[in-house]
């Protein structure tokens, strides 16, 4: 019988690009897994097209136990992310988090990967619930250890390359000239293409004794903002980027719901130096691109969704 893998978030950037690397390794190098993709809308568009591609697709709600376990019994391994911007609750992500673990542990899981982030309210005395609410997961997910009956691997993304073009959708400031406002006040900021981390949980599933209760901090490149700005106009040209260089003060102060999270995000990467590694990150997924290679990769989307962009008005 096939390794059965449960991918949550299997129609986002992250478990997206795990069910990717899973079904490559299927069809491509005939590798024994069989992909259970988890999903609150099995009848969607996303959901269906998963289950186009060989995929079993199965409806679960995090906050119930018997929907949790059902979803997960007879899985081999577990992939799990969990979305705080789906409710906006620090508690209710904790919760979740803890649900899928005690299942896991409860269900004989033989490997579970864990998509975490640091405590940054104990790193430098911020809050930051969606990374917060993760880090307490993580130690919870340490206390398994000592039992020894989960084994576990954390990973750490670092900031998404995919992010320029949605979260941190830059302003237009005339047909070719567009201004990120990214307050990182000089540092630089490790990226990655969301989806790229995907190949490297399949190289932890590859390997679990040598990832075993380790935690992996994924990045494919570490540029300051004008860096990365630079690297769109050179491969983008004739449209030029900047950093309008926000400070973190100026951007928790501009008022949208998320800003104050964000800008203590963004002070977080400067501040509480996080751990990745672009090395390893490149050993697990010997395919991964960096910031230059990504940019040339995905130039028409890329010049597209910035030619989408309204012009601001003056």
């Amino acid at each position: 019988m096939p390794k059965v893998i449960t991918v949550f978030g299997a129609t986002g950037g992250q478990g997206g690009g795990v069910v990717s690397a899973l079904l490559k390794a299927i069809n491509e190098e005939g590798k024994d897994y069989a992909v259970r993709a988890i999903t609150r809308k099995p009848e969607g568009a996303k959901g269906q097209e998963l289950k186009s591609k060989g995929c079993e697709v199965v409806k679960c709600d995090m906050d119930d136990k018997e929907s949790v376990e059902q979803a997960i019994r007879g899985s081999y391994g577990v992939f799990l992310v969990t979305n705080y911007w789906e409710h906006f609750s620090k508690e209710k992500e904790i919760e979740q988090g803890k649900r899928v673990i005690d299942a896991c542990e409860a269900l004989g899981v033989n490997h579970l990967i864990y998509s975490g982030l640091e405590n940054v309210k104990k790193a430098i005395g911020i809050e930051c619930a969606h990374f917060d609410s993760k880090g307490i997961v993580e130690e919870y997910l340490h206390t398994k250890k000592l039992k020894e009956k989960l084994n576990f691997t954390i990973v750490r993304f670092s900031y998404y390359f995919n992010n320029f073009t949605s979260f941190s959708t830059p302003r237009r400031l005339n047909e070719n000239e567009f201004v990120f406002d990214i307050p990182m006040e000089g540092a630089p900021m490790d990226g990655i293409d969301v989806t790229q981390g995907g190949e490297c949980v399949y190289g932890i599933l590859e390997a679990p004794d040598c990832y075993r209760y380790k935690t992996v901090g994924l990045s494919a490149s570490k540029f300051t903002i004008q860096q990365y700005c630079e690297k769109l106009s050179k491969h983008l040209s004739p449209l030029t980027f900047k950093d309008s260089q926000i400070t973190f003060d100026q951007y928790r102060a501009l008022g949208f719901d998320g800003a104050v999270e964000i800008g203590n995000m963004f002070e977080f990467y400067k501040r509480g130096n996080p751990d990745r590694n672009i090395e390893l990150t490149r050993k697990l997924n010997p395919g991964l691109q960096r910031f230059d290679v990504w940019v040339q990769e995905n130039k028409e989307k890329l010049v597209q969704s910035f030619k989408s962009i309204e012009i601001q008005s003056s």
